[in-house]
């Protein structure tokens, strides 16, 4: 008794040190990117998406438009996305604003919320650790939670106001209570698996790769069905009210498979012990009914199947490719997530946990303990495939990394001498401590929210043009969902944006943007941006309804701004060398470096016209003319070797120059990414009337500027 009581003291004292810890790294480091402006600055766009969703469902709570005109120019869009994270947002600022909140008070529950649930990821990390291993590797486990660096951290920080923190939340409690109940911990945990399961497809409709693990479960192990049935009956019962949205139809298909089988096993069980079937019979039971009933799906709803094997190939990257996956960082596979490739982009994404973790993973592999054990291996592994198609699945990858690193770190302390288990134990968490923290404070001082430059151009938007819908009142209206065949209210005109940014304007400046982060309108902008012939792109914004053109420098490639050139060159199918081409020159040690020539097509390019010249004709500054020889560079691969270069003052001299040299290989460009070289004739039909730094451009200063321009009449 003596010996329990202790056990659950030190249990205590272990989650609330994990929780205060992951608390604190969440929202220390964040503090002044997210409360440091006069606003509550939230971190990437999602975020502001769902801010903006959540103020319009508090105008009539607790009724949630199933529809945003504000949120796509011309003809709006449903809300695309589950209804439980809004209400977990809405419900609290309800609440604490007694019925009506401010929006400071709003903004500010939307912000902490993310930090707070993450702050509770150690709890069922423990307790699912201490149950597949031991204590020791449950107390190592939520140390990791709390403190392990990498997506899950980032996601869960302070003013990440997007669904993720709770999605993977959910997900992990559906994995931890499901693991209780298959391990004997009693069918209640059976019942909050199922619970947590229709709270995780609320918020994500879309992920019915949940429902597929378990169904896999049962196949590999029939004495999990009782279970899970009881999670598919219960997660069905909370999912059926809010079942109205994007990708329902596959999150039910999921449901009912994994239901089914279940109920087929629960029921082939009974019988066959009752008719004492061979077990070799009881084995093959669950793949039988695998089979037959896809095949009775593939003869009910062909086309449903056919949907959801097309979307599921191209989220995987296979060859329709969509322009989310093309374009969105969090859908890259995870060796070139974030903007880095190879093991930076790994350890950026997925920390250190997983280099322990794979090792207990293999040896869970070889010998399973428990359905419990069975479940977290199969789990893993899903999840970890995922991950490597696609950086969004870490959420789910992570936390059970955790814990079978806690596992790593408990099966260490256990191979020292008992007399000194709690010295190693205690510097193993100190190291455990000590490295996560430091990478994790630096990978959440990252401000990934609107900078003051954003926040100008959103002020004068929204003080200086009219209401796009022709009625203030439109911002907060309720909005029924849209159903095929009606009407919806549409705006009047709308704002040429880049998506990354259109969320964050739809929230501050009330306006349309008309591209989003469904990427609706993404190969729009890309052509626009990347238009080199001026008329075309002004009669483009004429016939669509654009009444203004938002540039940015990361729209260009210069500077230390991380560019989205290249993706919008790559969503058009085109080729970057067509803009810059890459040559090498001598070092002067005996080695090469990289000269970026940019071409005149990138120059001609409505994006540097306005950006670099705000859309004036431009003399040039005279190009260069490189003559080069192909030779083999680092890893063996091909470049061009710079072996002469000459400036001219004009075009037509450079042109006479190439005459005389044909048969030598030859290449014309600029090398200032910020000013042209060759000359630019003046954009007719738009006028530059915002920018947030007026300054010209300054190879002293930073590049920083937004601009604004207006479509305006011959």
């Amino acid at each position: 008794m003596e010996y329990q009581k202790s056990s659950r003291i030190s249990a205590a004292v272990v989650l609330i040190v994990s929780v205060t810890i992951a608390f604190l790294i969440r929202v220390l480091p964040a503090y002044g990117a997210v409360f440091g402006h006069r606003m509550v600055n939230f971190q990437e766009p999602d975020a502001w998406f769902h801010v903006r969703t959540v103020h319009n469902l508090l105008a009539h709570f607790p009724w949630r438009s199933g529809f945003d005109p504000y949120v796509l120019f011309p003809a709006g869009q449903n809300v695309q996305t589950g209804p439980v994270w809004d209400y977990l947002l809405a419900i609290p600022a309800w609440i604490l604003g007694l019925g009506s909140p401010s929006t400071r008070l709003i903004d500010g529950v939307a912000a902490w919320l993310p930090a707070i649930l993450g702050a509770l990821y150690p709890i069922p990390a423990f307790f699912l650790a201490r149950r597949v291993f031991d204590a020791v590797s449950g107390a190592f486990a939520a140390l990791w939670t709390a403190t392990g660096f990498g997506a899950l951290l980032w996601i869960t920080h302070l003013g990440l106001a997007d669904h993720h923190a709770a999605e993977g939340l959910f997900a992990f409690l559906t994995l931890a209570w499901m693991c209780a109940a298959v391990d004997g911990g009693g069918i209640r945990y059976a019942w909050w698996s199922g619970i947590a399961l229709g709270l995780f497809m609320g918020t994500r409709p879309a992920g019915i790769f949940v429902p597929a693990t378990f169904a896999c479960l049962v196949m590999l192990d029939t004495a999990a069905a009782p279970a899970v049935l009881r999670a598919a009956l219960t997660g069905a019962a909370i999912f059926v009210t809010m079942s109205a949205t994007l990708w329902s139809k596959y999150a039910w298909l999921a449901l009912a498979g994994m239901g089914a089988l279940a109920a087929a096993i629960v029921v082939l069980e009974a019988l066959g012990r009752r008719q004492a079937w061979p077990a070799a019979v009881r084995r093959l039971m669950p793949f039988g009914v695998v089979a037959l009933g896809s095949a009775a799906a593939v003869a009910a709803m062909p086309h449903l199947l056919r949907a959801l094997w097309f979307e599921v190939h191209r989220v995987m990257g296979g060859e329709h490719v969509s322009r989310m996956v093309s374009t969105v960082q969090e859908m890259q596979p995870i060796y070139r997530a974030g903007g880095k490739t190879g093991w930076p982009s790994i350890f950026q994404a997925l920390g250190a946990a997983w280099v322990l973790a794979f090792p207990v993973l293999a040896r869970l592999v070889l010998r399973p303990v428990s359905t419990a054990a069975r479940l977290l291996v199969l789990w893993t592994s899903v999840m970890a495939l995922g991950t490597i198609a696609e950086v969004r699945m870490a959420i789910y990858f992570l936390p059970v990394s955790f814990v079978l690193a806690g596992a790593a770190c408990g099966w260490l302390t256990e191979r020292v001498r008992p007399m000194r288990r709690r010295m190693a134990g205690a510097a193993l968490a100190v190291l455990v401590l000590g490295v996560n923290l430091f990478i994790a404070a630096v990978q959440l001082r990252a401000d990934a929210g609107v900078n003051t430059d954003w926040l100008a151009a959103f002020t004068w938007l929204r003080d200086n043009s009219p209401e796009p819908m022709g009625d203030s009142a439109a911002w907060s209206r309720y909005y029924p969902r849209v159903k095929p065949g009606d009407a919806p209210p549409a705006g009047r005109w709308g704002v040429a944006i880049w998506w990354d940014r259109a969320y964050a304007m739809e929230q501050l400046s009330h306006r349309i943007p008309m591209s989003n982060g469904t990427q609706s309108g993404a190969d729009d902008m890309a052509r626009l941006y990347a238009e080199t012939i001026p008329e075309a792109a002004v009669g483009w914004l004429r016939r669509t309804g654009a009444r203004y053109v938002v540039v940015d420098p990361v729209g260009l490639l210069f500077g230390e701004n991380r560019s989205r050139f290249p993706t919008q060159i790559r969503m058009l199918g085109r080729h970057l060398d067509s803009y810059v081409q890459v040559l090498a020159e001598n070092d002067g040690k005996g080695g090469l470096k990289s000269l970026p020539v940019y071409l005149p097509t990138y120059y001609q390019t409505l994006a540097a016209r306005l950006y670099l010249a705000d859309g004036e004709a431009v003399a040039g500054t005279g190009p260069w003319v490189f003559e080069t020889a192909p030779t083999k560079g680092p890893r063996g691969r091909n470049v061009e070797l710079v072996l002469s270069s000459r400036h001219f003052n004009h075009e037509t001299e450079a042109a006479e120059y190439l005459s005389e040299r044909q048969s030598a290989r030859l290449t014309v460009g600029c090398l200032d990414a910020a000013k042209s070289c060759v000359a630019q004739a003046a954009v007719k039909g738009l006028r530059r009337v915002f920018s947030s730094d007026p300054l010209p451009l300054s190879p002293l200063t930073p590049v920083r500027a937004v601009k604004i321009f207006q479509v305006v009449d011959q």
